[in-house]
């Protein structure tokens, strides 16, 4: 069975780690916005980190899901920034038009 973590590094990084497809998203970091909101410093504008190097197996479904990550945490002005994103990860985003929202160049 594919499997999906989140773990947080010792520089205070989230680690998002495993397959991020069909068969994981609904287990997917609950505690994302919560997590999230906790880590960023609104006086000093440091952004939280979610570090994408060890995400395999990406699909649409993994792509809706970061999507929907980045705009709940946008209405309840949650910032964070991505890191390492996947080239799969990359190329749906383009195909799927929504790279720009991502900020993936």
């Amino acid at each position: 069975m594919n499997s999906f973590s989140v773990s947080e590094s010792s520089d205070g990084h989230f680690m998002l780690q495993g397959h991020l497809n069909r068969n994981t998203v609904m287990f997917a970091w609950k505690n994302s916005l919560s997590d999230l909101n906790a880590k960023q410093d609104k006086s000093n504008a440091v952004l939280p980190i979610v570090d994408l190097a060890e995400v395999r197996d990406v699909d649409t479904a993994g792509l809706a899901w970061l999507v929907n990550l980045l705009r709940q945490s946008k209405q309840q002005d949650i910032q964070f920034q991505l890191k390492n994103v996947p080239v799969t990860l990359i190329n749906l985003a383009k195909i799927s038009d929504v790279d720009n929202f991502l900020s993936v160049q």
